[in-house]
């Protein structure tokens, strides 16, 4: 898959990659990719 490193997108990507984020902003970021895998890819 594509890194995305900029904008929204790139954001959700770090934040889940992150162990140190919360389990709710992990759920926000990943419908925020998940939207963009249907919308884009």
């Amino acid at each position: 898959m594509a890194k995305h490193s900029g904008g929204k997108v790139g954001k959700a990507g770090k934040i889940l990659s992150d162990p140190k984020t919360s389990k709710t902003q992990k759920s926000k970021a990943g419908k925020t990719l998940s939207n963009h895998k249907k919308k884009m890819h």
